[in-house]
């Protein structure tokens, strides 16, 4: 008889508890977080998560969405393209994620993309190289596919426009193109040869080097013997430190030398040294908000974003750009599940549709062609001021 009691006792607390689960997850919206947030750039995974989870927090304390929490699940994949793989199916599959923020870099965007497509799960990666608007949406309209994936980075393609188009209002005719030899390097390459030629500028010269090398003394001379009056390069870190020496080693300091917005630190500009002068990238407002005109919109936007950031964390991120990029793609996703619920193509849908959605980093304008949407207009050419970089006219 007692071993009985116990039996039904037993039963009736699995019961519950799997009823309590069940509860939980009908009351609950989860949305995955897979940015790389240990190692050497394991801290821009830490602000994309700070982001994200301050509007998420903002949204739950207001009820949800339609009475639902957001939960956010979050792995490290270490920047890793198979951690990330495996980050990825585990919040498919385990977890049930009705939208996934990251991963970071390329090389992990490129490994996750086929398994998070297949199952039509909408999702915001960081990385700057990955082709989503140059190849992979041209590329499915002509097959009639869907693509699922965003980047909130301003791009290789935009910047190289944004910074031709300053080389040709500043009177510059003659690029020299030097990129490093990967995928960024062919991307940089083929988009600067573009934009030159749609807005009347030469390239007279396109150098290659290995970031493991040391000097580039060589590929600076032969563009210094190609007489170019501009340098464009999607270098960044301890390469490009050595490209900006090189050039002016060899007598190119007044040339304007055109680089990654990944370079935009005040640590960069340590490394730099004496090395500062004439030396350029490309940012999107969140870079400059201080310099916006009381008049711009988005003016309000971001320093609303910035303080609810210090008052939430008790400090600053150590980029606001990946800070605002976590704050974005949550962003996303809890418009369009209010919008249109929590399916995955309808949610995709949806957003390809949106004009002008207000981010903390962009107001951002997609189609079927653009799925990054960050215009010309929503960035500044930015040069070197002592410590600090600030747009240039």
């Amino acid at each position: 008889m007692k071993k009985m009691n116990w039996m039904a006792i037993l039963i009736y607390v699995l019961t519950m508890t799997f009823m309590v689960g069940l509860t939980h997850a009908a009351d609950t919206i989860k949305l995955g977080a897979s940015y790389g947030m240990s190692g050497r750039i394991g801290w821009i995974g830490g602000d994309c998560v700070e982001g994200a989870k301050l509007i998420i927090d903002e949204v739950n304390a207001k009820g949800g969405i339609k009475g639902k929490k957001i939960e956010l699940v979050e792995y490290d994949t270490k920047n890793e393209p198979d951690t990330a793989r495996t980050v990825i199916e585990k919040l498919i599959k385990k977890d049930e994620v009705v939208g996934i923020l990251g991963p970071v870099t390329t090389t992990e965007v490129q490994t996750v993309t086929p398994v998070v497509e297949k199952n039509k799960i909408p999702f915001v990666v960081v990385s700057g190289g990955i082709e989503i608007n140059e190849k992979i949406l041209p590329e499915y309209k002509k097959e009639g596919k869907k693509s699922y994936m965003w980047a909130l980075s301003v791009g290789t393609e935009r910047q190289n426009e944004v910074k031709v188009l300053w080389l040709k209002k500043k009177g510059y005719k003659n690029l020299g193109n030097i990129e490093p030899l990967d995928q960024m390097g062919d991307l940089s390459q083929l988009t600067y040869k573009a934009w030159c030629k749609k807005y009347g500028l030469n390239v007279v010269a396109e150098e290659r080097f290995d970031n493991k090398g040391t000097d580039f003394v060589t590929q600076m001379s032969k563009i210094k013997a190609a007489n170019a009056d501009s340098i464009g390069s999607m270098c960044s870190g301890a390469p490009a430190v050595t490209l900006v020496k090189n050039r002016d080693q060899v007598g190119m300091k007044n040339v304007p030398f055109m680089l990654s917005d990944a370079n935009l630190s005040k640590r960069f500009i340590e490394l730099l040294g004496e090395n500062t002068a004439n030396v350029y990238t490309v940012a999107a407002k969140i870079e400059f908000v201080s310099y916006l005109k009381d008049s711009d919109p988005q003016k309000k936007v971001i320093t609303d974003f910035q303080k609810k950031f210090k008052e939430k964390y008790n400090k600053e991120p150590k980029s606001w750009f990946f800070a605002a990029v976590g704050y974005d793609s949550a962003l996303m996703f809890i418009k369009a599940i209010e919008a249109v619920g929590i399916d995955g193509e309808k949610m995709r849908d949806w957003l390809e549709k949106q004009t002008k959605f207000e981010g903390a980093q962009a107001f951002y304008s997609w189609s079927n062609l653009d799925h990054r949407g960050i215009g010309v207009d929503q960035c500044s050419v930015m040069g070197i001021q002592g410590d600090k970089w600030v747009p240039v006219d």
